[in-house]
């Protein structure tokens, strides 16, 4: 089961930020001119996360041992990207007006239930 869990986290690390950092990239290249210099770097900053994130599933599923420290890099700043992105943003967002609490509280223990995984679960003390 364990083993499970540990390929199902690889799979999000491959499509949680890569995704999201395409869907927002498509929209916002063509106007990052208006957007301004602040719209670059956050783009720029999306874009290495993501990279942080496939390096991640790349380790992960290679049995890499710094693939857990890496994954968990990638989690934290996957989580520290969506909730900046929820309160401050100069690339395009979709996120109704007030809900920006519960989605928060929906990543803060996504992430954290990930990093209770990866510190107690011995399928990921194998690897290190």
């Amino acid at each position: 089961m364990t083993r499970v869990l540990l390929r199902v986290l690889a799979f999000l690390l491959l499509l949680w930020q890569p995704a999201s950092f395409a869907r927002v990239a498509s929209v916002a290249i063509p106007s990052l001119g208006y957007r301004g210099w602040l719209a670059g770097v956050e783009l720029i900053v999306a874009g290495a996360i993501a990279a942080i994130s496939v390096a991640a599933w790349w380790s992960l599923v290679t049995r890499q041992p710094h693939g857990v420290p890496l994954a968990r890099l990638a989690l934290i700043l996957s989580a520290a990207r969506s909730i900046q992105s929820l309160y401050w943003t100069m690339l395009p967002s979709d996120v109704v007006p007030g809900t920006e609490a519960i989605y928060t509280a929906v990543i803060v223990g996504f992430t954290a239930g990930w990093l209770l995984y990866l510190g107690r679960s011995r399928a990921v003390r194998a690897l290190t």
